[in-house]
Order: structure tokens, then C-alpha cells, then sequence
């Protein structure tokens, strides 16, 4: 790529575009890319301040092997002397001075996913099925010889016709009709081959990518939404399954293409010569298309993965929408993403289509141009009635056909690159940063928790001034079998506090142990193993109920499972219903009430028989009844186990052991519920304002 022009606003704008295009069309990972495009415009910004905006600058990439070089030519006696008093003077400092020319800067990106990295991660999930893929490709090979021979045998019928030799029609039919056979049974047993490769390698993909997504940071996960993991497990994992076997089909067909040019060229050099000449032509429209098109490709999937993460968020959250009459704002924002999605689509097929049409409108004067060559040679004597019959075949199955397999497979390829990045960079891209569990194992957790001194942020660990903290040097005790409340207003941290303990996030500063070992160092079983959270809007999955209850504990026994829900009061209301425990559960438990689906949470929780049971406002939807014979049942196991509870309402957690109030991430006061009563103000003015809404 190369650039000149002027360091105005616009120049500025239209060649940061063109150098992010470049950087996505080679897949430079994100933070790379960041890092270069920030360095890239304070560079141009501070020549601007120079020189002023009349300036001129020079961009130029090359890409070799597995680096792109990005030169800059700033204006003439301007190298950057500006650069130390830069904000950005650590990103600057990655430019280094050209050895070619004087004014020139140079920055190195290393290629993240060269093609032959792409294809050979593309074949590690078909290799396993080799044997089957080794059949299609045969298959397919016989079938390409059988349709070089066939416009051989056809012309020989049509010139029998013409000469009225009825034997010879007979018996070249009859070898038509054997060459139909066999193709036709050729061709079921490739696509039942190429069927067997796709779904086999699909199967790995996915596998590999849920696990993946799965391990993924929950900070993270947040940051992106579902809709780049829904676009990326189905459809790009689906481009990659079926990729050889395309490849393979595309390859197949060029073979035939080649051994038909061939033949061409046994028969008449010069009509060879023409036809190689028109597929050249067009050859070089057809690359040129494609090549442009796969940084339009790059732009239009980012914009369409936001759209398909607003339709999401529309589908989960249509209820709240409605209740907050809140349709117009929300659709006029479904628009907006609708429209830049499409419209970057149409821009990148408009663009296709007009070289589509260069190609075809030469393709259609080459057609004249072969048949006109035909009729001459014809005339002059020089070609015989039967070959140019032949060539003619063979310039039907070659022209368009040929040029369209061209375009077919250099599309492929950009597809398949463009989906194989995309689900690399969920696997292996720092991008998407996975979960990093320790590696030390607890065989007998006792249930203590201790908190030293630790704060915490959501917003990431670049942002420092304006860093917002949840929690701010908070330190406390939870005792193996105790029952401990976590109280005080919205927003205080009681939740982040949960969530630190199941490693759902990690610290900013300070440790969080479990049984005296950091849990960093700890393994995801000796955490999430021995920790059972139930929240406030527990989240079912649309299985049976049985289901449901059978995915936290995989050999539960019949007894367990009705054991538990009747602890959780669950249990009559699940045999009302016809098929009892095999009940479908709507997606999230939408046919169920709020308190049915936080008591099957409870049930869930139960049957688990963790050493931890965490409880965030988890008996918030039930009537004061239930939620007492549930007290019960969690009374129950106390002293078994470790009871943390998050509660609004004091009166569910008075008789807790030990209650830590909480105020603006803090520990500001802790003891039982006639202590804080007698020396903390805050609570016993939350206690009052609950006894006086009663």
C-alpha cells in the first residue's frame, strides 16, 4: 500500500483508516494494532504542529514472509525531534530511523497468522478423519477424468448423426450412458465422504471453542458480548469444517479445467493461445476483486457481530424493554446498527460487482471473439467439423465456469482466513485472556475465607486516575462452618465481594484465601468445587428440571434429587405439574415464578453439598412462609458448612453468627445483630427503616 498526502484533518482520518485496513487485512492482533495506529496519528499530528497542514507525508507498507514494514516519510527537516515531549513517547519510541532515506521512519509489525498457518491450524481438525477425506478427493479426481472424456464421446455422437452411421450412435451412446453410471455413483460416494469429514471436524472445532470460550475471563466476557461468541461458534466454526473439503472441490474442478486446456492444446495451438489469453484478463480482475475485498470483508463482520450482540441483548431483555417503554430508543438503536452493518455489506458488494461486470463484459467478447476464430479455421480448412465441435464443448465448460472457479476459490480462501482468525483469536489471542487457574489442590476445604487488604476495580488496569474502586482495603475473617451476613445499601460491594471468592474476578490488590492459601494458587476444584452461589436471578437453562439439577452433580441418585428440593420447598410444585421432574424448563425459567426458579437454585445449590454456600438475595421472590421453612433448611447445614449471605431485608439474616456492614467497599463494622444494634448507627438506622415499612 502506498500513500501521499497532505497532513490536513481528513488526510489524517483517510490514512489511519487505510493503515487499520492494512492491519486487519495481515490479522495484527488488537493491542498491536492499537498501539501502532496511536503512535501513527501523534506522529502525523506532531509533524502537523511542524510544518502545518500543507505539509506532505508519504505511508508505505510491504509485507514480507512474516513481517509488515511500515515506512514514513515525514516532511523534509522534520524526523520527529517533537517525539520525548509526546504523551505517547513510550509508543513512539517503537519508530526507528530509515536507513534508506533521510525524514523516513520505520515500524515493524509482526504478521500474527501468516495463510500457511491458517490452512495447517484448518487441517489439525481434519487430519483425524484423513481416511474419509482421502476417499472424497479420489472420488472427486474420478470424476474429473470422466468429464474430460465425455465432450469426446458427445462430439462423436453428433458427428454419427450428421453422417447417419447408426451402429456408431448406438455404441457411443451406450459408452455415455456407462460414463453417467459411473459418475453418478462416483459423485454419492465423494459427497457422502466430504458429509462425514465436515460434521466429524465441526465436532472437534466446537468442542475446542466452547472449552476455550469457557475459560475466558469474566471481565472479558462482559466487555465483549454474546454476539461476536455466536457468530464465531456457528458460522466461522462452520467455514472451517467445511474447509478442505471445499478447498478439495475447488482444486478438483481446477484439475478438470487444466486437463481440458490441455486437450485444447493437443487440438489447436492458436485457439489455445486466445482462450489462455481471455482467462488471463480476467484472471487479474478476479484477483484484484478479492484481494480488495478482504479488508471490506475484516470491517463488515465487526459491524455485524455488533448487531447480532444488540439482537441478543433485544431477545434476553425484550421484557424490561417493554416495561420500560423504552421501544423507540432501543429500535432506533437496533437501526442504527442495522444500517451500519448493511451498509458496510453494501459497499463491500458494490465494489465486487463492478469488477464482476469488467469480467463478464470480456468474458462475453471473448465468447465472440472464440467462435469467430472457430468459423475461420473452419473456412480456411484448418480445423476439422469434429474438433472444433470438441472445443467448443470444452470452451463452454472453461470460459465463465473458469473464471467464476477462480473468483470462488480466492473468495474461499478470504473467508476461510477471515473465520480461521477469528476463532484463533478466541483460542490462542491475548485478546481474549483465559481464566488462569492455580495448580495446587485442596483434598478436604474446612470453609475459611479471609480477605487481606483487598480493593478492587471493574474498569481495566490501564485506567489509573480516573480508576473507580468497588472495594478499597477491605479485610475480614470468615470461620470454617460459620454463618456470616454481608449488609449494607446498593452499590456498597457486597456482591463483588462473592464474587472475588469464586474467582469470577481477580483482586486488583491484596489476597483473598481460602483455608490460607491464595486462591490464585489454588486450582478450579478446590474453588468452584467446594462453592455453591446462589443469586438473586439464578439463571436456568433450557433443559428438563432433572436436567438442570443433574449438571451440578452428574451422578445424583433419584433420592438426592428429591431430597434436596424438598429442602428447597420445591418439591410439590414440581409434581404438580405433568411430567414432573422432566418438565422442560423454558429458556432462563420463564414459565416458572420468580420463587420457583430462585428455590430450584436453592435445590441446585443443595444437592451440590459444597463446603461453601453463598446466598446474594437469594430468597428475595418468596412469600415470608417459604422463606422461612428455606431459612430452616439452610439452618439446617449450618455448622456443616459456610454460610455467606447477602440480604436487603435484616429480619432473613438476624440470627446470622457474625454480620459485616459494609459502606463504600469497606468493613466499617461486624458483629452479631444486637451488637450492631448497640454500636453502629448505619445499621440500626437500616433496621429501623425496615421495621418502619412493615
Amino acid at each position: 500500500m502506498k500513500w501521499n498526502g497532505k497532513l490536513d484533518s481528513e488526510s489524517i482520518h483517510r490514512v489511519l483508516v487505510l493503515a487499520e485496513n492494512e492491519c486487519k487485512r495481515i490479522g495484527t492482533s488488537n493491542d498491536r494494532q492499537l498501539r501502532f495506529l496511536l503512535s501513527l496519528e501523534e506522529l502525523l499530528l506532531l509533524s502537523r504542529s511542524h510544518c502545518g497542514e500543507n505539509g506532505s507525508v508519504r505511508l508505505i507498507t510491504r509485507q514480507h514472509n512474516r513481517i509488515l514494514t511500515v515506512e514514513l516519510l515525514l516532511p523534509s527537516g522534520y524526523e520527529g525531534q517533537d517525539m520525548e515531549d509526546s504523551f505517547l513517547a513510550g509508543l513512539l519510541a517503537d519508530w526507528h530511523p530509515s536507513d534508506k532515506r533521510a525524514g523516513a521512519l520505520i515500524y515493524t509489525l509482526p504478521v500474527e497468522q501468516t495463510r500457511w498457518d491458517l490452512l495447517h491450524f484448518a487441517w489439525k481438525y481434519t487430519r483425524p478423519h484423513k481416511g474419509w477425506f482421502i476417499l472424497g478427493v479420489l472420488t472427486q479426481m474420478t470424476s474429473v477424468v470422466l468429464q474430460i472424456i465425455a465432450p469426446l464421446i458427445m462430439a462423436r455422437v453428433i458427428v454419427s448423426l450428421t453422417e447417419g452411421v447408426v451402429e456408431q450412435i448406438m455404441l457411443t451412446a451406450l459408452s455415455l450412458l456407462l460414463i453417467d453410471c459411473i459418475s453418478n455413483v462416483v459423485n454419492i460416494t465423494c459427497n457422502r465422504a466430504y458429509n462425514v469429514v465436515y460434521n466429524k471436524t465441526l465436532t472437534l472445532i466446537e468442542k475446542d471453542l466452547v472449552h476455550e470460550t469457557l475459560r475466558i475471563t469474566t471481565r472479558c466476557l462482559d466487555q465483549k458480548g454474546a454476539g461476536l461468541f455466536i457468530q464465531r461458534l456457528t458460522q466461522d466454526t462452520s467455514q472451517i469444517a467445511t474447509g478442505f473439503n471445499t478447498l478439495a472441490d475447488l482444486i478438483s474442478q481446477s484439475v478438470e479445467k487444466i486437463g481440458i486446456l490441455v486437450a485444447v492444446l493437443i487440438l489447436n495451438r492458436l485457439v489455445f493461445a486466445v482462450m489462455i489469453g481471455i482467462l488471463v484478463i480476467q484472471a487479474v480482475i478476479e484477483t484484484i476483486r478479492t484481494r480488495r475485498l478482504k479488508a471490506d470483508g475484516h470491517i463488515y463482520r465487526d459491524a455485524n457481530e455488533r448487531y447480532t450482540d444488540f439482537v441478543n441483548e433485544m431477545i434476553h431483555g425484550a421484557k424490561d424493554v417493554k416495561l420500560t417503554h423504552s421501544e423507540a430508543a432501543f429500535e432506533g438503536e437496533l437501526v442504527r446498527r442495522i444500517t451500519d452493518a448493511n451498509g458496510k455489506r453494501m459497499r463491500m458488494q458494490n465494489r465486487s460487482a463492478m469488477f464482476s461486470l469488467l469480467r463478464m463484459e470480456i468474458g462475453s467478447f471473448g465468447t465472440y471473439a472464440f467462435v469467430a476464430l472457430l468459423a475461420m479455421l473452419i473456412g480456411r480448412g484448418k480445423l476439422p467439423v469434429t474438433d472444433a465441435i470438441i472445443l467448443f464443448n470444452y470452451r463452454s465448460n472453461v470460459g465463465v465456469s473458469a473464471i467464476q472457479l477462480i473468483g470462488s476459490l480466492m473468495q474461499f480462501l478470504r473467508d476461510l482466513e477471515l473465520s480461521t482468525e477469528r476463532v484463533v483469536a478466541i483460542l490462542r489471542s491475548p485478546e481474549f485472556p483465559k481464566d488462569k487457574p492455580g495448580t495446587r489442590h485442596l483434598e478436604q476445604v474446612r470453609g475459611e475465607i479471609r480477605f487481606d487488604r483487598v480493593s478492587f476495580s471493574y474498569e481495566p488496569a490501564f485506567i489509573r486516575h480516573s480508576r473507580k474502586w468497588v472495594l478499597k482495603d477491605m479485610s475480614f475473617v470468615i470461620h470454617p462452618g460459620e454463618s456470616v451476613a454481608l449488609v449494607g445499601t446498593s452499590g456498597c460491594g457486597k456482591t463483588t465481594v462473592l464474587n472475588l471468592i469464586s474467582r469470577l474476578y481477580d483482586a486488583s490488590h491484596g489476597t483473598v484465601t481460602i483455608d490460607g492459601v491464595d486462591i490464585r494458587e489454588l486450582d478450579n476444584e478446590s474453588i468452584r468445587g467446594n462453592i455453591s452461589v446462589v443469586s438473586q436471578n439464578p439463571y436456568l437453562f433450557h433443559l428438563s428440571i432433572r436436567e438442570n439439577l443433574r449438571l451440578v452433580k452428574p451422578d445424583m441418585t433419584e433420592e438426592e434429587m428429591r431430597t434436596a428440593c424438598k429442602m428447597a420447598c420445591i418439591d410439590q410444585d414440581i409434581e404438580e405439574t405433568p411430567d414432573g421432574y422432566n418438565t422442560i424448563v423454558d429458556e432462563n425459567g420463564v414459565n416458572l415464578s420468580g420463587g420457583q426458579r430462585q428455590r430450584l437454585a436453592i435445590a441446585r445449590a443443595l444437592l451440590k453439598q459444597s463446603r461453601i454456600l453463598m446466598l446474594d438475595e437469594a430468597t428475595s421472590a418468596l412469600d415470608n412462609l417459604t422463606q422461612a421453612r428455606i431459612q430452616q433448611a439452610i439452618e439446617n447445614v449450618r455448622g456443616d458448612r459456610t454460610v455467606i449471605t447477602i440480604a436487603h431485608r435484616l429480619s432473613t439474616v438476624i440470627h446470622a453468627d457474625r454480620i459485616l456492614f459494609i459502606r463504600d467497599g469497606q468493613v466499617i463494622d461486624q458483629g452479631s445483630h444486637q451488637d450492631l444494634l448497640a454500636h453502629c448507627a448505619d445499621y440500626r438506622k437500616l433496621y429501623e427503616a425496615e421495621l418502619g415499612q412493615v
